[in-house]
C-alpha cells in the first residue's frame, strides 16, 4: 500500500545561519501580504522567497516569481546556504507549543510518500483550481518540493533519537522546532516497512499532492518506477500523537440583518437556542451544538440540535448524506448554503471569512468588522479519516492543524 521512502534532504547550513529562525517561516497558504513583507525584510535568503514570491510590475515569460524562486534555489545552493544531504535521510521532526495555556508537544518524521492512483493516499477536502496552478508553476520552475504535504498515519510513533537535534530553535510564536537527520539505512528501512499494507491520510496540502500526482503523469513516467517524479515530500505523525492538534475554523459573515432574522428563523426548525455567557460552554457540550453571535443583538447563543431526523434528511436531499456527523457540512447544508448563494458575485464586500480563535471572531462582530459568527467545534483526526476512507470530501476550511508544518526546514530537489 503506502510506499515510503527516504530521500536526500535540501536544508540551510546552521554553520552559516546559526539563526534558523530568520530563514524559515509558515506555508504560503497561511501568509498575508504583510507577513510576506515580514518575511521578506527579515532575512535575504528566507524561504518566502521562493514559496511565495512577489510579483513584479515588469514579470514575464522569462523572469518572474517563479523563475526568481528557482534562481534563488540555485544561487543559494552554488553559495553554499543551501546543501543537499549525500545521504537518503528521514528526518524526524519535533514541535513543542503551548496552546490556551496547555503544552503540547508533537512528533513526526520527513519522508517520501509514492503519488499514488490506487487509493493509498486519503483525501478530505477539495481542491480549486487556482492554487493548483500556482503550485504547479513553482514545481515546473524549481523541480523542488519546497514545501511538504502533512500526512497522518495509524502505526507506530517515531522516537526521538538520543542524539542532539541537527537545529533547534524557537519561532516568533515561542513554539520551539527540532530536527534529527537520521542516516542508517536499515533502521529506515525497517521503519518503512512497516508502512507496507496500510494507508496515509492527507491532513493539509491537497493541492500540492494532487499538483505533484499531476506533473507526474504530465511527465509519462512509469507510475511504477523508481523515477524520481513517482513521489513527493511529506510531513508524517501517527494518528494518536498527542500533539496533533486540530483548531475549530468559525465562520464570519457580512450579511443583511434580514439574511441574520432568516437564518435564526431556519436553525429553529433543528436546534434549540440558549443564551450563554461564554464558549467555553459550546466546546464542553455534547452532542451537535454551535454558537451564534450578531452584533444587533450582542449576545451569544448556544444552537444545540433538536431533531436529528430532520437534519439527516435534509443533508441526504442536498447530497451530504455520508457527512451528517461532520459539524462544518451540519452547519453549511441546513443554514450558510443558501444565504451564501445569494451573496455570490457581490465584490463589495468579503461575505464568508475566518477565524480559529473565538474571542477574536466576537470581537470582530463587536467592532463592526462582521454581522454575525457561527462558533463550532473543531473536527476530530478520526473524523477526518472516516471522512477520507468514506471518499467523501468535507466542506472548505474544515480543518486547521495547529501548529503549521515551517517551511524552510528541509526541501527535496528532484531535477
Amino acid at each position: 500500500m503506502a510506499h515510503i521512502v527516504p530521500f536526500k534532504g535540501m536544508t540551510f547550513g546552521t554553520e552559516r545561519h546559526p539563526e534558523m529562525s530568520s530563514l524559515v517561516c509558515p506555508p504560503y497558504d497561511v501568509l498575508s501580504p504583510r507577513d510576506q513583507d515580514r518575511y521578506y525584510s527579515r532575512n535575504e535568503h528566507n524561504i518566502v522567497r521562493v514559496i511565495l514570491g512577489k510579483d513584479s510590475p515588469s514579470d514575464g515569460e522569462s523572469d518572474n516569481r517563479y523563475t526568481r524562486a528557482a534562481g534563488y534555489l540555485r544561487s543559494w545552493l552554488d553559495a553554499g546556504v543551501l546543501s543537499e544531504d549525500k545521504k537518503p535521510s528521514m528526518y524526524i521532526y519535533q514541535q513543542q507549543f503551548v496552546h490556551n495555556g496547555k503544552k503540547y508537544s508533537r512528533k513526526g518524521f520527513f519522508g517520501l510518500v509514492r503519488l499514488d492512483e490506487k487509493g493509498e493516499v486519503k483525501f478530505h477536502e477539495n481542491t480549486y483550481s487556482k492554487p493548483k496552478e500556482d503550485r504547479m508553476k513553482l514545481l515546473k520552475a524549481t523541480l523542488t518540493n519546497t514545501e511538504p504535504v502533512f500526512m497522518v498515519y495509524k502505526g507506530y510513533p517515531v522516537s526521538l533519537p538520543e542524539t542532539g537535534p541537527a537545529l533547534s530553535f524557537l519561532d516568533d510564536d515561542s513554539c520551539s522546532h527540532s530536527l534529527w537527520r537520521v542516516e542508517d539505512r536499515s533502521e529506515i528501512d525497517d521503519f518503512c516497512s512497516d508502512f507496507v499494507g496500510k494507508l496515509v491520510y492527507i491532513a493539509d496540502g491537497h493541492h500540492r499532492f494532487e499538483t505533484a500526482f499531476k506533473y507526474a503523469r504530465e511527465s509519462n513516467v512509469d507510475p511504477n518506477g523508481s523515477d524520481p517524479r513517482n513521489f513527493c515530500m511529506a510531513y508524517f505523525v501517527e494518528e494518536s500523537d498527542p500533539g496533533l492538534l486540530v483548531l475549530p475554523t468559525h465562520r464570519l459573515l457580512n450579511i443583511s440583518a434580514e439574511d441574520i432574522d432568516l437564518l435564526k428563523n431556519t436553525a429553529k426548525k433543528y436546534f434549540l437556542m440558549v443564551e450563554i455567557d461564554s464558549f467555553d460552554k459550546i466546546s464542553k457540550a455534547k452532542g451537535k451544538v454551535f454558537g451564534f453571535f450578531s452584533r444587533k443583538e450582542n449576545k451569544l447563543y448556544m444552537l444545540k440540535l433538536r431533531d436529528p431526523v430532520g437534519k439527516d434528511r435534509t443533508m441526504k436531499a442536498k447530497g451530504r448524506g455520508d457527512q451528517s456527523e461532520i459539524d462544518t457540512a451540519i452547519l453549511h447544508t441546513l443554514l450558510l448554503d443558501d444565504v451564501l448563494e445569494k451573496y455570490k458575485g457581490d465584490s463589495s464586500r468579503e461575505v464568508l471569512s475566518y477565524s480559529h480563535d473565538d474571542k477574536d471572531a466576537l470581537s470582530s462582530v463587536r467592532s463592526g468588522a462582521h454581522s454575525c459568527a457561527f462558533l463550532l467545534n473543531p473536527a476530530t483526526v478520526s473524523q477526518i479519516m472516516q471522512t477520507a476512507d468514506a471518499g467523501s470530501r468535507m466542506p472548505q476550511k474544515s480543518t486547521f492543524f495547529y501548529p503549521k508544518v515551517l517551511s524552510g526546514l528541509v526541501m527535496r530537489k528532484f531535477g
